[in-house]
């Protein structure tokens, strides 16, 4: 499973772990929808709020055809780690800067 945006036909777009299935079917396990909104500078922030969590198959995979699906993507890191903080595994990935940095300090 790897971490994906899935964005459905109603305009939702669910960040989670993902599988599409041979069956034509896709599994989130732990679906979060992402939405923006305009913060007090007028920039956009993003936000997080879970998806059906308090279904049994939100730990286990939220089941969707795949014609109920317009497209799937793959997130930015930003966006990857901030779920990952939140929701997932914790583990965040690095930018190379970053990665260059800990090399120098090395």
């Amino acid at each position: 499973m790897k971490t994906l945006i899935v964005t459905l036909k109603t305009n939702h777009s669910l960040i989670g772990e993902v599988d599409c299935t041979k069956e034509n079917k896709v599994i989130i396990k732990k679906p979060v929808q992402i939405y923006s909104q305009l913060g007090k500078d007028g920039e956009s922030m993003m936000g997080f709020a879970p998806f059906l969590e308090f279904s049994e198959e939100f730990k286990t995979g939220v089941e969707f055809d795949m014609e109920n699906v317009f497209c799937i993507t793959t997130p930015v890191k930003p966006v990857i780690n901030q779920y990952n903080k939140v929701f997932g595994s914790g583990i965040q990935l690095a930018t190379p800067e970053e990665l260059a940095a800990v090399k120098k300090a090395i």
